[in-house]
């Protein structure tokens, strides 16, 4: 069954929002932002393809700012006993 995942895209669009504001200003914060944002299309793109496994070794592999931010949006969306269920994290 299809989900839309709110939260996570909104998380998807606010870090669009991020590089585009430091874009020509920050170039270096512009990538860090492009490099969150991919690693949030990626996740969304591995839950929507049901690959639990890589969808797991993916969110274990990020940096925490955008690990917590990324478990946090799928909390939001699908609940938190969903997400201790399927990533193992704990989330109130």
């Amino acid at each position: 069954m299809y989900k839309f995942l709110e939260n996570v895209v909104a998380l998807e669009k606010s870090l669009m929002q991020d590089v585009i504001a430091h874009e020509g200003v920050d170039q270096e914060m512009a990538n860090f932002y492009a490099q969150d944002r991919s690693d949030v299309i990626e996740a969304k793109s591995l839950y929507f393809a049901d690959k639990a496994d890589e969808f797991r070794t993916h969110i274990d592999r990020l940096d925490t700012f955008i690990r917590e931010a990324i478990v946090i949006a799928f909390a939001k969306d699908l609940g938190s006993d969903w997400v201790l269920k399927n990533l193992g994290y704990e989330v109130n």
